[in-house]
């Protein structure tokens, strides 16, 4: 089983898969996990760009289609490949929906809320105004947004783009996690 999952900014994405790594036992590999990975491999200095999700500019964002050609993605996605058919585990973001697409043993996930819940949990977790809050849940969509793009081509928010979206700002944390093991339970991974 390999899970990915894709969220907005304040989603509480991450956290829904800490929740579910620790209730399924599995590993979970976020952005801090796959960069001590891609060390541990000797291939940081080659990838730091894509696990760091440095910012895409105007100029790197024109020339996207280019790049997805040329294979500029090639190595973390093979590194990210690697990393999901060791054993089962959690991919939180990194276009992994994308990389994995085709592997039958894949879920992918989206995951959102709507603003006001966003705004709340981002004005907390980072004890910020509610109005500072909402620019940087601006500011870090659209980079993910851009980030998505530069390396696959497609968007991010595209429903296409995964097999279940969940409104956590309706369902909650624990609702969003018993969806999800309800859903894989459905299908029959394990």
């Amino acid at each position: 089983m390999i899970i990915t999952i894709g969220r907005e900014y304040g989603s509480g994405g991450h956290d829904i898969g800490v929740m579910l790594s620790n209730k399924l036992g599995i590993k979970l590999y976020d952005k801090e996990r796959l960069k001590e990975e891609a060390k541990l491999a000797g291939i940081y200095e080659e990838v730091q760009l894509f696990y760091e999700e440095e910012p895409v500019n105007s100029l790197l964002y024109a020339i996207a289609q280019n790049n997805c050609a040329a294979g500029i993605g090639r190595i973390p996605f093979h590194h990210i490949h690697e990393i999901a058919h060791r054993e089962p585990c959690i991919i939180i973001g990194r276009c992994a929906n994308h990389i994995l697409k085709d592997d039958p043993e894949l879920v992918s996930i989206f995951i959102h809320a709507e603003m006001d819940k966003r705004i709340e949990k981002i004005a907390h977790d980072n004890k910020v105004r509610p109005e500072q809050a909402k620019k940087m849940i601006a500011k870090e969509d659209k980079r993910r947004e851009n980030f998505f793009y530069y390396y696959t081509g497609t968007h991010w928010r595209d429903v296409g783009n995964y097999h279940l979206c969940i409104d956590r700002g309706r369902l909650g944390m624990d609702g969003s996690v018993e969806l999800i093991q309800e859903y894989i339970s459905k299908l029959g991974i394990s």
